[in-house]
């Protein structure tokens, strides 16, 4: 006769070799029986989770537990599944006496990954520290806590760690990593020296060893996004990292069939164009593309939109009603690839491509004739299957086509139809942002990450020429002590008049530019959205342009008002002109009357659409003569 501790270890047996039916049907069995058995309850919860019912599963547990309160692989399964359906609050209590019962490995590693995940790094660290000290040669478990030492600023121990997690047999999407372990707010410009060496180091040592790397998407998982904030030219780096992902995943390379024999429209027949991004919502990205949508020509262009999830609000759900099509896509890059292709498309047009890992890597396959990307995130991607860049003409150096690896289409205007903010009805005052009615506040509202060192002595010598001055960040991502650890030691006797506000709403943001006496447009990138609603309502912006689009676009935006007069040949004059715009009102309200009298060409440019239509319609013709 089979007892019951025997019938529970076959049920185990039959969920661990996939029987889920028959460990199921054994554990009712055994519960018929034997009600309350936890192992039979463990298995049953076990099979209702793989099978996606999270309610039931969850049950199951917490009745093991009732009879075996002190189990710490319950409290740690049960911490799991409520973490898997995102009730993140009421599995952190679960996993957390997980491993107070048993300070072991699995415990200390799904706390620490939960931790992770709620951005409580510092913690994280704590946790993942904890499963490697005790278990040392997992490679695994090194790649993990590397990624949070990365995201605590600990890039020195990040990079040691996937080393190491390299050595112990990790894949060679690890060497991807450590290449991309850049600093978030560098601390000197040597240290940004230092990273984009061992970038570029890694990517040629990628290539020579023949890495091989699967699933760039779910091992690799990032981008080099911070390389475009040193204001250096990236195209050699960007390229020999392009080079060595399709050296080591060849399966990037992808191409839809009907791109091997492209057809090319006939007289009077629609263009498809795909529009793809991982942004189509309330981000900035959203915001400079509502309107291409929207005004495209509907008798030149049929436009699908192809959209990952992100929140429905007004901007995404303006985006569907004036697309011709919407296709829901998965960050999944086969399905993705397969969606795409279906369409069928003879040009895809990518908005972004250097936020999102997702359309990074999608970028690689050959999914349209003709693929095309602009500026939403203003550099250049080394990828060879990207065939034009389309740039605003206003806001490029000469001789910038040697910037990118695409071949640089220069147009007319804003290439954009921004529509003009709508501004609140009742501004929020100073006071109700926590500052003095009597201050000269300079307002540098960008991510923290666009502030350069090179930047920090012109704003510490303007706090000291003008007594009254406030400078004001905005900091939504927490990243102000970095910052602030930077500017510290070099102007201390400043520092109190350095303040920081917490993210805001739109209205908010609005009303914080109107309270402001002047803004300040970070050397080497640029204010884009936040820049033209600073100049909808006529708050001066002073601008020095850098040498590369990305820190050039409020000088663009000068450009086309006709105005040079915030306009900085050199970073002692940026200086000087956020001195005279701070402390002379008269000089302050003569610009900002300019500004107001000229930006209507920054809003609604109806101009910009028709270039940028003609721009891919020659793109198409170069592709398929």
């Amino acid at each position: 006769m089979v007892t019951v501790a025997e019938a529970a270890n076959l049920a185990i047996s039959h969920y661990n070799a996939g029987r889920l039916p028959q460990a199921e049907e054994l554990c009712r069995a055994i519960l018929a029986s034997v009600p309350g058995q936890p192992t039979a309850l463990e298995v049953m919860g076990a099979c209702r989770h793989r099978a996606g019912n999270m309610a039931q599963a969850q049950r199951c547990i917490r009745l093991a537990l009732c009879v075996e309160p002190a189990v710490a692989r319950l409290h740690r399964s049960l911490g799991s599944m409520l973490s898997q359906d995102e009730q993140a609050d009421r599995a952190g209590p679960a996993l957390r006496r997980a491993l107070r019962i048993m300070p072991g490995v699995e415990q200390a590693d799904a706390y620490g990954l939960l931790l992770a995940d709620q951005g409580r790094n510092d913690q994280a660290a704590l946790c993942l520290r904890l499963g490697l000290a005790l278990e040392p040669a997992r490679a695994e478990a090194n790649r993990r806590l590397a990624i949070v030492e990365q995201r605590n600023g600990s890039l020195a121990s990040a990079r040691r760690l996937l080393r190491r997690a390299h050595r112990l047999g990790a894949s060679d999407a690890v060497l991807a990593r450590e290449a991309l372990v850049l600093p978030v707010i560098p601390q000197s410009e040597e240290e940004i020296a230092d990273s984009r060496r061992r970038f570029l180091d890694i990517a040629t040592e990628m290539v020579e060893r023949g890495a091989r790397i699967d699933s760039p998407l779910r091992t690799v998982g990032a981008t080099a996004f911070f390389l475009s904030y040193h204001g250096l030219d990236n195209r050699a780096a960007h390229t020999a990292m392009a080079r060595a992902y399709a050296a080591a995943c060849p399966e990037l390379l992808q191409t839809a069939a009907h791109c091997r024999a492209p057809r090319r429209p006939g007289a009077g027949e629609r263009i498809r164009l795909g529009i793809l991004s991982d942004h189509l919502f309330g981000h900035t990205i959203g915001q400079l593309n509502r309107g291409l949508v929207e005004k495209l020509s509907r008798e030149r262009f049929h436009v699908t939109l192809f959209m990952t999830d992100g929140p429905e609000d007004p901007i995404r759900q303006q985006l569907r009603a004036t697309a011709d099509a919407v296709v829901p896509i998965p960050t999944d890059l086969d399905e993705a690839r397969r969606r795409v292709a279906d369409a069928r498309l003879d040009i895809l047009y990518y908005p972004d491509i250097g936020m999102s890992p997702f359309t990074y890597f999608l970028a690689f396959s050959r999914l349209a004739p003709v693929q095309c990307l602009t500026w939403g995130h203003p550099d250049t991607t080394g990828i060879p299957t990207l065939d034009a860049f389309l740039t605003c003409d206003a806001m490029e150096p000469q001789g910038a086509e040697a910037h990118y690896s695409e071949r640089l289409v220069r147009l007319p205007g804003t290439t954009l139809f921004y529509h003009r903010p709508q501004h609140p009805q009742a501004m929020r005052t100073r006071a109700e942002f926590g500052l003095p009615d009597d201050a000269n506040i300079y307002l540098c509202p960008q991510s923290l990450f666009k502030i350069h060192p090179q930047f920090d002595a012109i704003l510490i010598d303007l706090l000291r020429r003008d007594r009254r001055g406030l400078l004001v960040f905005v900091d939504p991502r927490g990243q102000g002590p970095a910052l602030m650890q930077r500017l510290e030691p070099k102007g201390p006797d400043v520092r109190d008049r350095i303040l920081f506000l917490p993210g805001l709403s739109n209205p908010d943001f609005l009303s914080l530019i109107a309270c402001s006496t002047v803004m300040l447009d970070p050397p080497h990138y640029s204010g884009g959205n936040t820049s033209l609603e600073a100049f909808s309502l006529g708050m001066p912006i002073v601008t020095w342009p850098g040498g590369f689009m990305r820190g050039r676009h409020t000088h663009g935006f000068y450009r086309l008002m006709g105005m040079d007069d915030c306009v900085a040949r050199d970073l002692e004059h940026y200086r000087d002109l956020a001195l005279t715009l701070g402390t002379e009102p008269g000089v302050r309200a003569w610009v900002s009357r300019r500004i107001l009298e000229r930006n209507a060409v920054l809003f609604e440019d109806a101009a910009s659409i028709r270039a940028i239509e003609d721009a891919l319609v020659d793109s198409l013709r170069r592709a398929i003569p």
